[in-house]
């Protein structure tokens, strides 16, 4: 008790840990330390798969949103892959996420109060990218998107450089459009960030900083 309660109290970095249900493996913890030194985070994390991607997510975001750096989050991720985050984010890190999918929007909608969105009015929201991706939703979640967003699968989004699906391209479209905010902190989560073509890889990481995209590849 003494222990969570000195991490409580403190006014350093890692307030997020009296509240974890996970004991990250050391390497888990890099992507945190980074994170801490970024006045806005913005990283691509690119572990194997089953290293444990959404373990060192979940730590950055617990850690923004214990400081005060981030009051809300949205998970943007595949809708077979939803209930693992929201159960991942509420059993490890503490944080009690919806899910945002075609079959509950109009749930979640039923309990939004007059004025505000289903974006605005939950705090920490796990949403399926093909549902929120097209043009009728995008630009409203643009606009009241969380300060806060994990991309799980990122190079789903990115259209090859030949002949790009119209699918990875609205995808990207509104990955573009969430990323032009310069404070919004953004984690971009794969195990495959570069299969090969030099221009989806650059697009990749110029989501994170344009200057980025310039870079040799």
């Amino acid at each position: 008790d003494a222990l969570r309660l000195s991490f409580r109290a403190t006014t350093g970095p890692f307030r997020s840990f009296a509240q974890l249900a996970v004991s990250p493996r050391n390497y888990q913890l890099v992507p945190l330390m980074m994170a801490t030194a970024q006045d806005t985070t913005r990283l691509l994390i690119a572990d194997g798969v089953g290293v444990g991607k959404t373990i060192e997510a979940g730590l950055i975001a617990a850690e923004l949103i214990a400081s005060g750096d981030a009051q809300r989050l949205a998970v943007l991720c595949s809708p077979q892959l939803a209930p693992q985050w929201q159960a991942e984010l509420r059993g490890k890190f503490g944080l009690n996420a919806e899910l945002l999918l075609p079959s509950t929007v109009n749930r979640l909608s039923r309990a939004v109060p007059f004025g505000s969105t289903v974006y605005g009015h939950y705090p920490y929201l796990v949403v399926s990218t093909d549902f929120i991706k097209q043009a009728s939703r995008r630009d409203e979640f643009a606009v009241h998107c969380p300060e806060l967003v994990i991309v799980d699968e990122a190079h789903a989004c990115i259209a090859p450089t030949t002949a790009g699906s119209s699918q990875a391209h609205q995808r990207y479209t509104l990955l573009r459009r969430l990323a032009n905010d310069p404070e919004r902190h953004l984690l971009l989560l794969t195990a495959t960030p570069h299969n090969g073509d030099d221009g989806a890889w650059s697009r990749l990481v110029g989501l994170l900083d344009d200057r980025l995209a310039t870079l040799p590849a």
